[in-house]
């Protein structure tokens, strides 16, 4: 499953969002589920974002994103991310695709009377609907890393989400 997964996103690294389908800008709310692991612990939380993009061509889209991915140790410390991706489809047909991402995220994490920024890969794989040619649902996962080292213990967050999605 894995090589698979593998494969559909470094083959719809060149390829954009199916909504998006022509070249034009696109905007989007997403909510979803955040899982945080570090070390053998793991605690999941709500999460919530916004995305808008440009797309390039019918076969590539830039993506700039902010997630809020909920809090962790009891609430104590919050986590958000920022990102910038390069954003692929690869059409089934014209209602549905399967998209991935590939990109740079600074996540960050704020606690105790302290601050933690970590800059790192950001990667995620999903489908999207498309009930019309201006509006989309995205059903998606996305992971980021987070942890400085310094001040917090590195870890990975997994983000399961759903997204609508706005074509201009």
């Amino acid at each position: 499953m894995k090589k698979i997964a593998i494969a559909v996103m470094l083959s719809t690294f060149a390829v954009a969002p199916a909504v998006a389908a022509d070249t034009g800008f696109y905007a989007g709310v997403k909510i979803g589920s955040s899982n945080k692991s570090i070390g053998g612990s793991s605690e999941s939380n709500s999460a919530f974002g916004v995305f808008g993009g440009y797309s390039i061509n019918p076969n590539l889209a830039v993506e700039v994103g902010y997630t809020d991915l909920g809090s962790g140790g009891s609430g104590v410390i919050k986590f958000s991310a920022l990102d910038v991706s390069a954003v692929g489809s690869f059409p089934i047909n014209q209602q549905f695709s399967l998209y991935g991402k590939l990109g740079m995220a600074s996540t960050k994490e704020e606690g105790f009377g302290l601050s933690g920024t970590r800059t790192a890969a950001t990667y995620g794989l999903g489908g999207q609907l498309n009930i019309n040619p201006n509006i989309g649902v995205r059903i998606g996962w996305e992971h980021y890393g987070f942890g400085d080292g310094a001040i917090f213990n590195q870890g990975d967050i997994s983000l399961v989400s759903v997204a609508g999605v706005f074509k201009f």
